[in-house]
């Protein structure tokens, strides 16, 4: 077979022109674009050459900037509420072994409970043990939990225990209530900010990114034609550069449209009042719920002070009946 020079010299020329063009569209502005932002980042350039964008433009731009610095604010925040232990104190060593023999009562509180919220508190690992969830009231409920002081038949009788029980049990259910609220924040909350930051709000950073680039060309083939003292070069010089105003125009335009959208589409006081229910809905079961032991646990003091004062006469009583 013959190796036919001319063909590989054509097609040799024909990579080379192709390499050249794509040197020429892609890397060679790209690395312009470059220098020229590092330039005007350094104050190297006069502000009259930097082209100057609609003011309708920016304030769009400031407005979309702001709420996607909030929605990223806001969630650095919220995001803890998908982490159980948020609250957990960090310093605290339960021992789950001690509260082992308490799992039979556990469950028993578990199949009372009334709401889903109630219910995840039973968190149980795939052997079947049982799980304490990790958050400061689940904590306190464990720490007060009146079983722990006394096994005894009479207990149900000991105003202590009666009151521990009490706040203990109470203290679950304000627990279980954060889980539930911790649950609609992520839902309801976190997951359509961080869905609107990924997408509408990208959108944005997007557009406008393009228009700094549209800019930046622009900027630079007015410089280019400015400093051409090759009067040969003007003419395709002009053209570049009335191409390069055409194409920042009606990027700006395009920015437009879209950053109106996004602010449209955008619903942070929407959000925020989700957040807000959330938070109510807990705060308010938990105010109910310690305001209705006040009473309770009064009542419980009393009934204990005048229980010692009568065994407090019992001793002294019996202490007298002796004989000399």
């Amino acid at each position: 077979m013959d190796f036919n020079f001319s063909a590989f010299k054509n097609n040799l020329k024909s990579f080379g022109d192709k390499v050249s063009i794509e040197f020429n569209n892609e890397v060679l502005p790209f690395a312009q674009r470059t220098t020229r932002l590092v330039q005007e980042r350094m104050g190297n350039v006069n502000v009259d050459e930097i082209s100057q964008l609609p003011s309708e433009y920016v304030e769009l731009a400031n407005r979309c900037n702001n709420v996607e610095k909030l929605y990223k604010n806001i969630l650095k925040v919220t995001q803890n509420y998908e982490n159980e232990s948020y609250d957990y104190p960090i310093n605290l060593q339960e021992s789950f072994t001690e509260f082992g023999k308490n799992i039979s009562d556990r469950f028993s509180n578990l199949s009372k409970a009334t709401t889903p919220a109630e219910a995840q508190a039973a968190l149980v690992t795939p052997n079947g043990e049982f799980k304490p969830p990790k958050t400061m009231y689940h904590a306190l409920a464990r720490a007060t939990d009146g079983s722990i002081l006394t096994a005894s038949a009479d207990a149900n009788q000991d105003p202590l225990i009666k009151a521990l029980d009490l706040y203990s049990s109470n203290l679950s259910k304000i627990a279980n209530a954060r889980l539930g609220q911790d649950q609609l924040i992520k839902t309801k909350f976190n997951a359509p900010l961080s869905t609107t930051l990924r997408s509408l709000l990208g959108q944005s950073s997007s557009i406008q990114k393009r228009v700094e680039e549209k800019r930046i060309n622009y900027d630079v083939s007015r410089q280019a034609l400015a400093s051409c003292s090759n009067p040969s070069k003007e003419p395709q010089l002009r053209v570049s550069m009335e191409n390069a105003e055409d194409d920042f125009a009606n990027t700006v335009e395009d920015a437009l449209s879209v950053m109106q959208n996004v602010l449209e589409q955008a619903k942070p006081i929407e959000e925020i009042l989700e957040l807000v229910k959330a938070q109510l809905a807990y705060h308010k079961l938990a105010s109910e719920l310690l305001g209705g032991m006040i009473g309770d646990i009064e009542g419980l003091a009393d009934e204990n002070s005048k229980l010692q004062g009568s065994q407090l006469s019992q001793r002294n009583s019996e202490s007298g009946d002796f004989d000399i």
